[in-house]
């Protein structure tokens, strides 16, 4: 009688146990990931489809008053890193190219609601502009919003175009150029990707060689040579979500359409979980 009592007892205080364990890995369970978004520029070609302002606007308010944690790309790489741990519901700002609109249109917009943001510039753009081109960041520029909590990395140095290979478009950065062997296009990259680098920390401080693909494009060959130089962190344009221990070649969702309001955003983040 006693054993078998004893055994209920056992049994009761195991169940609670595992009741109490399950309860709190309900209310304490780590983020499945990290959402980056990517966006452009805001219609600089009259293209109806690319987020405006009033949007853009839209979508952070949306973000803000859905209590979305808003992270820097420092955090995000400590994070995937394993150096720190993140909330739910963190999001990665991004945008590429270091078009002139992103410190006059969205930069006042992520000051109002304190969000960081980073930009993937195209380094030659800004260091040697263009006024036949689409207008770039100046230094300057940069250099006032990294006091507020931007940051601004490596989109090549000038390889952000697109090569004529049989009659078919291929990414520079990715690519051979005609008639270059295994030896002359690694060397191409390095330098292009080491030179953006020196740049951005010659003008802007010493920071982490961070690289976002040009259209998102890149190959073994150019993936050996980002290893050879530092280069752990990479963004391309493929949509998912970003989990820790899995990847460094990380997933962004394309926020930067007008169609795209606040509401809708939300809804496109939540579906990546």
């Amino acid at each position: 009688m006693f054993r078998k009592s004893f055994a209920i007892a056992i049994g009761f205080i195991a169940v609670i146990a595992i009741s109490i364990v399950a309860i709190f890995g309900m209310t304490t369970h780590k983020p499945r990931g990290v959402v980056v978004l990517m966006y452009h520029d805001f219609g600089y070609k009259g293209n109806p489809s690319v987020i405006n302002a009033e949007v853009f606007d839209d979508q952070m308010n949306a973000l803000y008053e859905n209590d979305f944690n808003i992270i820097s790309i420092e955090q995000y790489v400590d994070y995937m890193e394993g150096k720190i741990d993140l909330p739910e519901k963190s999001v990665l700002i991004t945008f590429d190219d270091g078009y002139l609109d992103f410190y006059e249109i969205a930069y006042p917009i992520l000051q109002t609601y304190q969000f960081p943001a980073t930009n993937f510039i195209i380094v030659k753009s800004s260091d040697e502009p263009n006024p036949d081109h689409l207008p770039h960041l100046t230094w300057d520029q940069m250099r006032e919003m990294k006091a507020s909590g931007m940051s601004f990395y490596n989109h090549t140095y000038d390889s952000h175009k697109m090569l004529n290979i049989d009659d078919n478009k291929s990414p520079m950065l990715a690519n051979h150029m005609e008639g270059e062997t295994t030896e002359q296009y690694k060397a191409r990259v390095k330098e292009d990707l080491l030179k953006a680098h020196e740049i951005l920390v010659r003008e802007l401080g010493e920071q982490d060689n961070i690289l976002a693909f040009p259209y998102g494009a890149f190959s073994d060959e150019l993936l050996e040579v980002m290893e050879e130089i530092g280069i752990d962190h990479a963004f391309t344009i493929r949509p998912g979500l970003n989990e820790r221990g899995k990847q460094k070649l990380y997933y962004r969702v394309n926020a930067g359409l007008s169609a795209l309001d606040g509401d809708a955003l939300v809804k496109k983040i939540t579906e990546q979980y």
